[in-house]
């Protein structure tokens, strides 16, 4: 009876603090393009690697950067993890006139459970954002075939979620292939109100977007023995081009007038076909060296509006992690462990023919309960994203993000494995 309070305990208080939902208030304005900021973190053990992990594989951690490493799980122990974010934003821009130029939000960010199921298969389930949207700011807007300019304001918020079911499988000694199937879907709120210098006559149309699909990515991963102290895994995922089907609805409200439409569309949006390529290297166990490249190839989708455009994607990323290891007869338990990282990206956006960068440097510590069943993770995150060229935005912000992890028998005796 006590293993099942446990069980449940540990649970119940990460869903507990799921129930928050994917909350945030940090505003970006290039989230008003597409669906969102799309997420590049992953919000686990190698978050403090520059996310850095399509390579890495690690037996008491669930990582869902590549499917494929869910196989190497422990055999006979469950795993639940959940992590949360903080994140401050510092907005630069040469017209910046805002007397708010700084956000900040906290919000829980992922949650998951895994186990192996067989010798040869793992499985995790979990959910995290796909993409962000929060943007507030005015401005001036032409009138179509005039001179005549109008005061405009706009207010965006919600996004994208991810709920996904990760298998990885062992196929021989040195290979392992994953599929992550992932079912995503959510809400956008895009309002726009127009009026003219004396506030009157505000014209405000408001749309909403409800968005779903399945989206699958497949991950392999071979490893072997280079020498008696290195071992080397290379790694490699893939998703197809995916739609996303929508439901929505827009508002025009006038005074008293308002007029109603709804939409429904199969290929509302479009997520481009994507490639991620890892490295990693390890030294006893102990110190990992990884690399990896991601490319999505959004140039064959064609979106193009007033101003912007949207160019393939590239983010490569370096990590390293070293990890304090004791002896504790007859095992070996990591006590401790650190990490680092860097990394550069091309976004998919080109706004005024200003290519979005974005850069940073990240470092992470972790530490293992005793009896490791608990391990917590505390990464940060400093980067700067976007430019002042063509009076854009230069976001410079700062990321941290816990990580709780807790392990324990799943079975304990009267197991086998064909």
């Amino acid at each position: 009876m006590k293993e099942w309070r446990k069980y449940f305990f540990a649970s119940g208080m990460i869903l507990l603090a799921v129930h928050s939902g994917f909350a945030q208030n940090n505003s970006s304005p290039y989230s008003i393009l597409g669906i969102g900021d799309i997420e590049e973190s992953y919000f686990n053990r190698t978050s403090g690697m520059a996310n850095t992990g399509i390579a890495y594989r690690n037996k008491n951690y669930l990582t869902h950067n590549n499917p494929a490493s869910i196989s190497e799980l422990q055999e006979q122990f469950f795993t639940v993890e959940a992590a949360a974010r903080g994140k401050f934003v510092t907005y630069y821009a040469n017209n910046l006139n805002s007397t708010v130029n700084q956000t900040r939000d906290f919000s829980v960010s992922r949650f998951s459970m895994g186990i192996k199921v067989k010798k040869w298969w793992g499985s995790s389930v979990g959910m995290m954002p796909f993409s962000t949207a929060n943007y507030s700011f005015s401005g001036k807007k032409s009138i179509q075939g005039t001179n005549v300019f109008t005061y405009a304001d706009y207010e965006g918020k919600g996004g994208v979620n991810q709920f996904y079911w990760d298998n990885g499988f062992k196929i021989g000694k040195h290979f392992s292939a994953g599929i992550a199937t992932a079912y995503l879907t959510g809400s956008l709120t895009q309002t726009e109100k127009l009026s003219d210098t004396d506030a009157t006559d505000i014209l405000t149309t408001t749309k909403n977007i409800y968005l779903r699909n399945l989206y699958l990515n497949y991950g392999i991963q071979y490893y072997t023995r280079l020498n008696k102290k290195w071992d080397i895994t290379l790694g490699a995922t893939y998703a197809a081009k995916t739609n996303l089907a929508a439901e929505y609805t827009t508002d025009v409200a006038a005074g008293e007038i308002s007029v109603h439409s709804e939409v429904t569309k199969n290929d509302y949006f479009r997520l481009p076909e994507a490639l991620g390529l890892g490295i990693a290297l390890t030294n006893n166990k102990q110190l990992t060296i990884a690399a990896d490249y991601r490319y999505q190839n959004w140039i064959a989708l064609q979106y193009r509006g007033a101003g912007y455009a949207l160019q393939n994607s590239r983010r490569a990323s370096i990590g390293f992690e070293y990890s304090k290891l004791q002896q504790v007869w007859p095992l070996t338990i990591e006590k401790m462990f650190y990490q680092g990282g860097l990394f550069y990206s091309d976004s998919y956006l080109q706004v005024y023919g200003q290519r979005l960068k974005d850069m940073g440097i990240s470092a992470g510590i972790g530490f293992n309960s005793k009896r490791s069943t608990m391990s917590y993770l505390i990464a940060f995150e400093y980067g700067i994203r976007g430019t002042r060229e063509e009076n854009l935005i230069e976001e410079r912000y700062a990321r941290f993000t816990l990580t709780l992890s807790y392990k324990d028998f799943w079975y304990t005796k009267g197991i086998k494995y064909y």
